[in-house]
């Protein structure tokens, strides 16, 4: 039988059967604890849930806005905890990602239906899906923090760390402590400003005291493939690094093909594959520049803020670049460039997971993205006394 109810009588089955998967103590949506009952297609979703709509919007709240909007007296008390809990900007993108996210399992709005006979059941089962969620997103994280590290040097056969960088030296040496990684992080127009003070220990530091303020509003190196850096025209080489298209690869076609995009060991299928994408997504993208991110900095714990970057607004931004972009051409240039980046993901069959389009209002970097810059590079950023200020004047649309 079709995991997904085609009629009344199978949707009161289905119900029954994801009951016992419920009572069965499946609750932690963890992959270990594997399932192939009803309940694996929703878990399976939940997972796809943060890589492919929103790595930061909790996907319990998308769901009990979501079914509120939909089902509108379904959860006594709802409104209620709506109106304390969360703001008007925030519910409107919960339930903008609850669309999304129906289209992942069409029966969904069903299923919600039936459960209106079990309230109870209902909030387990939103539950699991949460935790399989969160626990997608922190398995991306250990795994890259077990095995990435050497993604950050581009000739990982002939370059090294100096002065090394090991796992077991933790992310604490990492950020604005190591020059390898600052490189990386520097934004790309402020450059020559870093490469020009070796052994880059003053721009470090000054990134520490707060003289230099590093912001979502301002792209990192690690974005762009550095041989076509143009500082006056800042989409020439955008969202073509070496770091970012593996940290990607490393998530969505796998470990192995990391830094060798046609390699691909063992028999487990991808997990790009597995959720049917077969050319990289835009949101995919954006997760794996906040994976990419969060991996190069100094923080040892998954935070949205890291020092003064809000990594939310930074995630925002990429999909911005994609999305809601006028320069169609340079989009799908881009795409296109990924595409070939990412055989991995050459499969027959259709993509499931579909991203939902936002407005965001951005400035900075976002400003004239597509444009000619003919200013001089750095000219916004340093001022007489050597410093830089770069505000963070973005919305930040979660409303977090």
């Amino acid at each position: 039988m079709s995991l997904e109810p085609s009629n009344a009588s199978e949707t009161s089955t289905h119900v029954e059967d994801l009951l016992k998967d419920l009572n069965s103590g499946i609750k932690s949506g963890r992959k270990r604890k594997i399932c192939h009952g009803p309940i694996e297609l929703y878990l399976r979703a939940a997972r796809w849930f943060p890589l492919a709509i929103d790595p930061f919007t909790s996907l319990e709240d998308v769901l009990y806005e979501g079914i509120e909007a939909e089902f509108s007296e379904l959860r006594e008390g709802a409104e209620d905890q709506s109106e304390e809990t969360l703001n008007k900007r925030h519910k409107e993108l919960c339930i903008k990602h609850y669309k999304a996210f129906v289209k992942l399992i069409p029966t969904l709005s069903d299923l919600i239906s039936a459960f209106e006979r079990f309230p109870s059941a209902m909030d387990n089962f939103i539950h699991a899906l949460s935790c399989a969620s969160n626990d997608a997103r922190s398995d991306d994280t250990g795994s890259l923090m077990r095995e990435g590290l050497i993604y950050m040097l581009k000739m990982p056969e002939a370059d090294q760390f100096n002065p090394p960088l090991l796992k077991q030296h933790g992310k604490i040496a990492r950020g604005w402590n190591h020059p390898q990684t600052a490189r990386l992080l520097c934004p790309m127009r402020m450059l020559d400003i870093f490469d020009n003070d070796p052994p880059h220990r003053s721009f470090m530091d000054k990134v520490k005291e707060g003289q230099i303020n590093i912001t979502a509003a301002k792209f990192p190196l690690f974005l762009y493939d550095e041989s076509m850096l143009d500082p006056t025209r800042k989409s020439q080489g955008c969202l073509r690094g070496y770091y970012l298209k593996r940290v990607f690869r490393h998530i969505f076609t796998g470990p192995s093909s990391a830094i060798s995009a046609n390699t691909h060991k063992g028999t487990k299928a991808p997990k790009g594959r597995i959720h049917g994408m077969i050319s990289p997504l835009p949101r995919a993208i954006a997760y794996a520049a906040v994976q990419a991110y969060f991996q190069l900095s100094s923080a040892t714990q998954w935070r949205q803020q890291i020092e003064n970057l809000d990594l939310v607004l930074f995630y925002d931004r990429v999909v911005d670049m994609l999305e809601n972009n006028p320069n169609k051409q340079w989009v799908d240039e881009t795409l296109n460039h990924w595409k070939l980046e990412t055989p991995g993901l050459v499969q027959r069959g259709r993509s499931r997971a579909r991203a939902e389009l936002y407005t965001f209002d951005s400035e900075d970097d976002m400003d004239g993205f597509f444009d000619s810059d003919e200013r001089s590079p750095g000219s916004e950023e340093q001022n007489s006394q050597g410093t830089t200020e770069s505000n963070d004047n973005a919305v930040n649309m979660h409303g977090i």
